[in-house]
């Protein structure tokens, strides 16, 4: 697998000089201590429940066209292939390159041609702005903060600060800060970020990160870089329950012009209307004790905190700010401005006139997947950079941040910090909708079916060509709910999600993934179902009157039946249990509600009926019996064309596993 997920070679079989090194000459460095998925598992290699090696070659990878190719092994042959010739160099990699102190954990994790595991070992410092020098002096390949560039004018007030918000919206400020310190950027205001903790599970993000001065580790790993750099933005952090009063003192002073959020889906208490849910305890609780003119003594939900922050300003004369929704949900900020101004007009109407009229709620988009921080983040970070930090981030290089140029008191120039990452538009929505549809709800989609297949990392599940196929056909359903976005090739994006999904060095958990999935559902698929479905039955309705026949490709699949297979995996995931009675967690708010009908669903299928793989008579695990009905659509590819160049010995084969006349290739439904 190459720096772009592709597959970059195969050996040719029987050659005495592929084996010899010839074959070998061709590999990068990653590519020579990858040993084979058909491989035996050693103990440095294997994980639990994962089929897989993290640092699978041969599996699935993706052509220019977005065609699936895969590596030919030949099945039942004795001659030698790509899998013994790597299976050998493989081993003795890990032999030279762990010693007897790593653990099969500790290289998933580490393992990375970009980063340092050949550096000396070098003293470790805990992060906080007295020993910055320190760490740079220590030769820390961490990026710093220069020292005076941690001044701010003026302030976002940020409530949620969790690693997703850390991984954009602070980073790209910290990015502004510095450049603006340098001079690179000229702008009148300099701006900070003051964290906002407003739950009880705030209590330990807000300890971390005053212990570390409100400086943390950004580490960005991916296929072709690999990073770390001290974020200096976060200047402050309150803990609302600890004082309410001191911090919203803080909070209604005059420098801060934007409060900022990420606090996901559950955190709207929306209806499934999208009203506000006046009757979720939290809220309740807050509209029984709004204050009058100086709004809550003690917010407990973030719209009673918004609200009373902009009535104490109102009060004060100072004039509205910004309210910045970050989370993932179709059109955040208008969702955001329904319940914020529902929250204020149940306990001011006046309040709730002058913020609609006054308060500016730009929607945006975030694009950057950024997995839980793990133990062994902490550990790479302390061996590889020198540095302790409690709580660091974790994210891929690829970023892209799309917002609504409408704010009431200024805001950031984002965009000259970071040109070809941040985008200010009038339009976010078709943006946003792209990234809904085809990521977030792609990632709910992957998560069931995988974890049903015994998988525990998102990789790992890629290099699945099981799961590969059923993820590609789901996307290809999927992105026929979009219109055309300007300046983006949808297939080009689709090809660049499966590989930033198969990133090996973020180890992104499935069950990251699956939390909360009938929220995540409802945003991402509700209305892309519902308008696919009016479509098609307008098409029917006007064909049915008249003669014409509408035109479509030989291979085009229309329908929702993968998408189906989604949500029934996800119902099959909400029963409670697998195929061998081993639990499974659902964390979700309507478990509940869901688990009894899943569980009712699932018992109506009928005995015998179950989520699970057929492996054909004369195969092994991990291989495909090679018939000529399967050379046949190999040959054909997804769109009727060839099998795709080759390069140098290489033999690549387009696989068409989905759409067409071979379906969804080897994920079987069983009447599912």
């Amino acid at each position: 697998r190459g720096a772009r997920g592709e597959a970059s070679f195969t050996a040719g079989r029987g050659s005495a000089d592929a084996q010899a090194g010839s074959g070998l000459q061709g590999l990068s460095a990653l590519e020579q201590q990858a040993p084979s998925q058909h491989s035996a598992p050693s103990p440095v290699s294997s994980r639990s429940r994962s089929r897989q090696s993290s640092r699978d070659l041969v599996g699935p990878a993706i052509a220019e066209d977005g065609t699936l190719l895969e590596v030919e092994m030949g099945v039942g042959t004795p001659t030698t292939n790509l899998s013994d010739t790597l299976s050998a160099a493989g081993d003795a990699a890990d032999e030279a390159a762990l010693g007897d102190e790593a653990s099969g954990d500790w290289l998933r994790f580490a393992f990375n041609p970009f980063s340092e595991p050949a550096a000396p070992k070098r003293q470790a410092l805990p992060l906080c702005a007295a020993n910055l020098a320190a760490i740079g002096a220590a030769g820390s390949a961490a990026s710093l903060p220069a020292q005076g560039s941690r001044e701010a004018t003026a302030h976002i007030a940020h409530i949620g600060v969790g690693g997703f918000h850390r991984s954009h919206l602070a980073y790209v400020t910290d990015v502004l800060l510095t450049k603006q310190h340098a001079g690179e950027v000229k702008a009148a205001e300099r701006w900070g970020i003051i964290g906002v903790g407003l739950m009880p599970w705030d209590k330990k993000m807000a300890e971390v990160l005053t212990k570390q001065d409100g400086l943390y580790s950004l580490l960005l790993r991916g296929n072709a870089a690999a990073s770390a750099r001290v974020i200096g933005s976060i200047l402050e952090f309150v803990f609302v329950p600890a004082d309410p009063e001191a911090a919203l003192a803080r909070l209604c002073s005059a420098s801060v012009r934007i409060v900022s959020l990420t606090v996901t889906e559950k955190g709207y208490y929306r209806c499934t209307d999208g009203s506000l849910d006046r009757t979720a305890p939290l809220v309740k609780q807050d509209i029984d004790e709004w204050g009058g003119a100086r709004g809550l003594a003690q917010p407990r939900t973030a719209f009673g905190l918004i609200c009373t922050i902009l009535q104490r300003r109102r009060s004060e004369g100072l004039g509205p700010l910004t309210v910045l929704s970050c989370d993932n949900m179709p059109m955040n900020g208008s969702v955001c401005r329904a319940v914020t101004l529902d929250f204020a007009s149940a306990v001011d109407p006046d309040l709730a006139a002058w913020m609609e009229r006054d308060v500016a709620f730009p929607n945006s988009m975030v694009d950057r997947i950024t997995p839980a921080t793990e133990n062994e983040h902490r550990e790479l970070l302390r061996s590889e950079y020198g540095i302790v930090d409690d709580w660091p981030v974790i994210a891929e290089p690829f970023l892209q941040w799309v917002i609504e140029d409408s704010f009431s008191a200024g805001r950031p120039s984002w965009e000259l910090a970071m040109p070809n990452d941040v985008m200010l538009t009038a339009d976010v929505e078709p943006y946003e909708l792209m990234k809904l549809r085809l990521l977030n709800s792609s990632h709910s989609a992957l998560s069931y079916a995988a974890m049903l297949c015994d998988h525990v990392f998102v990789d790992d599940a890629l290099a699945d060509p099981d799961v590969f196929a059923f993820l590609r056909a789901y996307m290809l359903e999927v992105v026929k709910t979009l219109g055309s976005v300007h300046g983006v090739d949808l297939a080009e994006y689709q090809r660049s999600l499966l590989e930033r999904f198969s990133n090996a060095y973020i180890k992104d958990k499935l069950a990251r993934l699956a939390l909360d999935g009938s929220q995540k559902f409802m945003n991402t698929l509700q209305h892309a179902l519902l308008y696919y479905r009016a479509q098609q039955e307008l098409v029917c309705e006007v064909l049915a009157k008249s003669s014409w026949v509408a035109p479509t490709h030989k291979h085009a699949k229309e329908g929702t039946d993968i998408v189906a297979l989604a949500l029934a995996a996800f119902m099959r995931y909400a029963a409670g249990t697998d195929a061998s009675g081993e639990p499974l967690e659902l964390v979700d708010p309507l478990t509940d509600a869901l688990r009894p009908i899943a569980v009712r669903a699932y018992a109506g299928l009928g005995r015998g009926c179950e989520w699970r793989r057929r492996r054909p008579a004369g195969t092994r695990p991990g291989h495909v019996r090679d018939t000529p009905h399967r050379r046949r659509a190999l040959h054909r590819g997804p769109c009727g064309g060839g099998a795709g160049a080759a390069r140098g010995d290489a033999r690549l084969r387009g696989d068409h596993l989905w759409g067409g006349g071979c379906g969804l290739g080897r994920v079987r439904r069983e009447r599912l």
